[in-house]
């Protein structure tokens, strides 16, 4: 059940997060400066939203917490809260060193991505069905040989230089974005099963 109620929690917002990650893909194939110019401060910023929504949504549950003296999930509740932590640190290194760091933003593209294929795995696992399971974890792995990608791409390993490095960080972007469309979808299909016993019962 918990696992269950991990994956509704990742799920519910995964349309903005796809917004994100496809309206950054399709930029960089339009914009190929944008990935040395714009995207390091897309990637700081997205952290940044990220963080905050990470530690308002502990905040949250633990008055919610409180207030019905519930200690579930607690564990997981710190566990985000240290990656929150984390963020805001990065966020506020990223912003003081901006300058040096920005010439480096494949790194931060690929390390970021993944971070996400990781995550993407974790929560893969939790979905209902083995099906269901199957096709996510399918979709993690891609996100996080996506990010792999860049970063052999960014160290000189790949071809076309910047512009084959834009397109690679493009269509990585772009799978990202297909992983949490699926997610959503999943969520979205389990809810109204959900609602659908309900109504029976």
């Amino acid at each position: 059940m918990k696992k269950s109620l991990l994956f509704d929690k990742f799920a519910k917002f995964a349309m903005l997060r796809a917004a994100f990650w496809g309206s950054m893909g399709i930029i960089l194939f339009a914009l190929p400066d944008f990935l040395l110019d714009g995207m390091f401060y897309a990637i700081v910023g997205y952290m940044l939203v990220d963080g905050i929504w990470r530690i308002v949504d502990f905040v949250r549950e633990s008055a919610a917490n409180h207030i019905h003296e519930k200690k579930a999930g607690s564990l997981l509740r710190y566990f985000s809260l240290v990656i929150a932590v984390l963020l805001i640190v990065v966020v506020i290194h990223s912003i003081i060193f901006r300058h040096l760091l920005i010439q480096v933003t494949p790194v931060y593209l690929g390390g970021l991505l993944l971070l996400e294929g990781i995550l993407y795995f974790v929560i893969a696992l939790c979905a209902n069905t083995f099906m269901q399971r199957g096709l996510l974890v399918a979709l993690s792995g891609i996100t996080f040989l996506g990010g792999a990608a860049v970063l052999v791409f960014t160290f000189g390993f790949g071809i076309g230089g910047i512009p084959g490095l834009t397109k690679v960080s493009g269509a990585a972007l772009l799978l990202a974005c297909l992983y949490e469309l699926v997610a959503y979808l999943v969520y979205r299909k389990n809810v109204g099963n959900r609602l659908n016993e309900e109504d029976i019962q």
